[in-house]
């Protein structure tokens, strides 16, 4: 391994670790409102009366609808992906001179693969002992879950959310390449290409394929865009440098009209052509201004000068995605239903103490020996 260039910056962005964390605990928080709802019912007063506990009222149709618009953390944390990976290498072709592909794939299978195939590979002990099925474990293997789920037309229990892992893997796959192979100066144009790109997959996939549903979720043909949004920013602010400073009305405004959208509209709805090619797109965009904001407005509410709790949490964000649905099993099979503890008020300090403490020692006692060593194959080093 070659030595670190002395004139190679060190690239900062303070609390993005931040909005890591938030971007994955809304899908913590999603999944665990689905497996209350699913294995215990609604709660009252969401449910239509106490007998038919498992029959949502009104309000909790409404509930359901809202808090499954939280898988915008997903979207949110693709263009986190596409905008910090993209602002490093171009981090590193300018200050070498080009871009080593190979320690890219390097540093990114020892932060991925780890805890990935940890899980994958320990899958026959703990589905023995939460009692859900085994995964397809040569689909999971070769990353091709997302396509497993478009083809079945459904999730595998416990690794519903690997599809996500896949389809950043397959960006992670194309993207350095074609970085490698196209001029700093003339990048806008190929980020330009892929949402176009994708853009033009969603409409003919709207009108040529039956389950166009599922592609429009799982397909990376589908959601390169978001990723493309985020590589976007990280070259503007790279050629750039600039503080975003926007008035706190504009800012309250943005935010009350991305709210709005979270409580009255259901973004996983596509009524037509439209809103099947460009609602994702929309939202993404709310996304990429919190995302800029926090990141590059000195003013920004909650912008913390000191590190925190959720800086921490930031960094255990990773485990916390990967472990919480093996969770719910093992919660209800082994504490709630033999406990009789079924109550959300229960379930929800329990869930989240395991999640949390689950992913703070996989974190201490397993992947940080791979980050330390991914950190070896760093041409631009990087510090939170």
């Amino acid at each position: 391994m070659s030595e670190i260039a002395p004139t190679t910056p060190r690239v900062h962005f303070k609390n993005l670790d931040i909005l890591r964390f938030v971007a994955a605990f809304a899908i913590v928080v999603l999944h665990g409102h689905i497996a209350v709802s699913n294995w215990m019912g609604y709660p009252i007063p969401f449910r239509e009366n106490i007998k038919n506990k498992d029959v949502p009222n009104e309000w909790g149709v409404e509930l359901m609808r809202v808090v499954e618009n939280w898988s915008i953390g997903v979207d949110f944390f693709f263009l986190i992906s596409g905008f910090l990976i993209t602002y490093l290498m171009i981090t590193e072709i300018k200050a070498v001179g080009t871009l080593h592909v190979g320690k890219f794939y390097v540093r990114r299978l020892l932060r991925i693969w780890p805890l990935y195939f940890l899980i994958l590979c320990t899958a026959p002990w703990w589905t023995a002992i939460s009692g859900m099925p085994e995964p397809d474990y040569l689909w999971n293997a070769l990353f091709l879950n997302n396509y497993k789920a478009i083809f079945a037309g459904a999730m595998e229990p416990g690794f519903a959310h690997y599809w996500s892992i896949c389809v950043e893997e397959h960006f992670y796959i194309v993207w350095p390449i074609l970085l490698w192979l196209i001029p700093v100066r003339r990048l806008p144009w190929l980020f330009a290409a892929v949402i176009v790109g994708a853009v033009a997959f969603r409409f003919s996939a709207f009108f040529l394929i039956e389950e166009h549903y599922n592609h429009a979720k799982l397909n990376i043909l589908s959601r390169m865009d978001t990723m493309a949004i985020g590589a976007w920013i990280a070259w503007y602010y790279f050629k750039k440098p600039f503080t975003f400073n926007v008035s706190a009305g504009w800012r309250m405004a943005v935010y009350a009209l991305f709210a709005a959208g979270m409580l009255f509209d259901n973004i996983h709805e596509y009524g037509n052509l439209l809103s099947f090619v460009f609602k994702r797109n929309l939202y993404t965009l709310f996304c990429a201004f919190l995302l800029v904001n926090y990141l590059f407005n000195p003013n920004a509410w909650f912008n913390f000068k000191k590190k925190n709790v959720l800086h921490y949490f930031g960094k255990i964000s990773y485990g916390l995605y990967m472990y919480h649905n093996i969770v719910f099993y093992f919660l209800f099979n082994e504490i709630i239903y033999k406990y009789q503890l079924l109550s959300v008020f229960w379930f929800w300090p329990i869930y989240l103490l395991i999640v949390f403490g689950l992913s703070a020692l996989s974190y201490e006692l397993f992947e940080k020996h791979f980050l330390k060593l991914k950190d070896q194959f760093a041409v631009v080093q990087t510090r939170r």
